[in-house]
């Protein structure tokens, strides 16, 4: 999924108490060019926190899929973060795991194998290696111990071996008052392009893994219960 930016908003219409995006203009996942969308909610396929939506791009007509996530703490908030499903953002986040030192050899092969066959829409064997991902992740954490054990019983265990909140313990010492990072917020100290960059690149980070990524695995469950029944 790719973040669809405030300023690529061309209008808005009515949801409720909420004011969800009507039209887009952002680059198109299929021809890569800029394009105008005209987004059509699918109220068929809304939870409390997303809704589903399609738009035709208009310079190849060709559909895609958008991600309304509502904003859950305030009901009457007019804030809606949107998201366009683009296979290229898979690419990226291939990218990203392909640079981090810790992360397991088989993990990276098996996602990249899931990658290929899912792009070259081999159904079957995107099944195959989706569990085979599910359990390198599994298996990173949890350690051998997990042997013969089904995955059910082994996604119990996670939260006990995996640290959510180590982050968020990381950033408190990096805003500490006095430190070079509170005192470049607070325009006591200097800024630059890069750093800009780089702040930008936190503040999405943080927003993503704190409202979008549950927001986007709850959506992703009710859709696969929904397909499922």
């Amino acid at each position: 999924m790719r973040r669809v930016l405030p300023a690529q908003i061309v209008s808005h219409s009515q949801f409720g108490y909420k004011k969800i995006p009507a039209s887009v203009q952002c680059e198109c996942p299929k021809c890569s060019k800029t394009s105008l969308f005209a987004i059509k909610a699918n109220y068929n396929h809304t939870s409390k926190s997303s809704i589903l939506s399609h738009g035709v791009c208009s310079a190849c007509k060709k559909e895609s899929v958008f991600i309304m996530i509502l904003n859950q703490t305030d009901q009457f908030s007019e804030k809606t973060a949107l998201y366009i499903y683009d296979p290229n953002s898979a690419k990226e986040l291939l990218t990203h795991l392909e640079k981090i030192k810790d992360i397991p050899a088989d993990l990276t092969r098996a996602y990249r194998s899931a990658l290929n066959v899912s792009q070259s829409k081999d159904t079957v064997a995107t099944a195959v290696m989706s569990k085979r991902v599910l359990e390198s992740i599994l298996k990173n954490f949890l350690g051998e111990e997990i042997k013969g054990q089904n995955l059910s019983k082994q996604f119990e265990q996670l939260p006990k071996h995996v640290d959510l909140t180590r982050p968020l313990q990381s950033l408190s010492q990096l805003v500490q008052p006095g430190s070079a990072f509170y005192q470049m917020l607070d325009l006591e100290k200097d800024i630059d392009q890069e750093m800009a960059a780089l702040l930008m690149e936190l503040l999405e980070s943080l927003i993503e893994y704190l409202f979008v990524l549950p927001n986007r695995i709850e959506f992703l469950q009710a859709k696969l219960d929904q397909k499922l029944r």
